[in-house]
């Protein structure tokens, strides 16, 4: 066993949790990375791929839900969170048009008369602090369901619970309605500050992906909004390339270290075969290299070396997403330049 097998691991479905009403138009289950993946993970990530509208979550009139095989009540509604904050990220899956959301999603911010009412038309961005109620999220517009919209919750916890201990519930918010579909309801605006667009990165542009991944790639930092979280998403299409890949003739290449945790999650775009990759990726953790054809999570504490990304086959689009959990205004603060080398001899193409 190599030093850093404990940190590379499959992600899996969350059977415990039936959906009914997501047949036909979501992945039955959503895609998970939690403790029972990655033991010593700082946070917990679900996500969703819609391919026909129709569904979400919290969404009133809904068939119940089962968990852990009991028969839940889908009467939809809100909650809110105690102890931690969350992130919603509303992103497209076509790489070749990663500006494009591929649809439209209507979600809701604060509860009762404060209730806000939101539309994604494009990759946008939900931030929810501890204790601000949320949903219900409907999916009401795909364009194309080879390009499903995903939908990708980060929980900075490691252990997500509804628990009521932990968590506030709340009735569907009073303006909700399906007669309303398509319609602005601002409300009072309270939470307006929260839901921005999640632009292309100005900050990195990785030159050798073009022609194989979206370039520049989606960013969530602190020009969107700032928190303790730092997202970029590559929509990956052809192989060949990656981050901290050298040359052909293994002159350069990049590996690197930084004085906080990131999560690198490398998932499919298939709403029908979610656990699967569709290709091939190499990734390195020090001087050593781990091959992935499943949907995956790559743990990296702080101070572990890491890279190359290496996308070496692909056989249908696939994204890597990658979770820094720093103040994204100091993101480059904890990159420590000292502990940047060359890629590791063993590296091969």
């Amino acid at each position: 066993m190599g030093k850093y097998d404990k940190y590379v691991k499959p992600l899996r479905l969350w059977t415990e949790l039936v959906r009914p009403s997501f047949r036909g138009k979501m992945a039955d289950f959503s895609l998970l990375h939690d403790e029972k993946v990655q033991p010593e993970t700082p946070i917990w990530v679900e996500t969703f791929y819609a391919y026909a509208p129709g569904s979400g979550v919290g969404v009133p009139g809904e068939l119940p839900k089962i968990v852990e095989g009991r028969e839940v009540p889908g009467d939809g509604g809100q909650h809110s969170h105690r102890d931690y904050d969350e992130l919603f990220l509303f992103f497209g899956s076509n790489p070749h048009d990663n500006t494009a959301l591929g649809g439209e999603v209507e979600f809701w911010l604060g509860d009762g008369d404060n209730a806000q009412k939101f539309i994604a038309r494009e990759p946008t961005a939900e931030w929810v602090p501890r204790g601000v109620a949320h949903n219900p999220h409907l999916f009401t517009k795909v364009k194309d369901p080879k390009f499903p919209i995903i939908e990708m919750v980060i929980a900075l916890t490691p252990k997500y619970t509804m628990d009521p201990e932990a968590t506030t519930h709340y009735p569907v918010p009073p303006a909700f309605s399906f007669d309303k579909i398509g319609q602005e309801q601002p409300g009072k605006g309270l939470y307006t500050k929260y839901v921005n667009k999640m632009p292309l990165s100005r900050t990195i542009e990785i030159q050798q992906l073009r022609g194989r991944a979206s370039v520049p790639n989606l960013m969530f930092d602190d020009y969107v909004y700032r928190a303790p979280a730092w997202v970029e998403i590559f929509h990956v299409y052809a192989g060949g390339s990656g981050v901290g890949v050298p040359t052909r003739d293994m002159s350069e290449g990049m590996q690197h270290s930084q004085s906080y945790d990131e999560l690198f999650l490398f998932i499919g775009t298939d709403p029908h075969d979610t656990l699967n990759l569709g290709g091939e990726v190499e990734t390195w953790l020090g001087d050593e290299k781990f091959t992935l054809t499943k949907a995956s999570s790559v743990y990296v504490p702080a101070g572990v070396p890491h890279n190359p990304q290496y996308f070496k086959r692909v056989d249908r689009p696939y994204l890597m997403v990658v979770i820094a959990l720093v103040d994204n205004w100091k993101f480059f603060e904890g990159m420590k330049e000292k502990d940047r080398t060359s890629a590791p001899a063993a590296f091969r193409f």
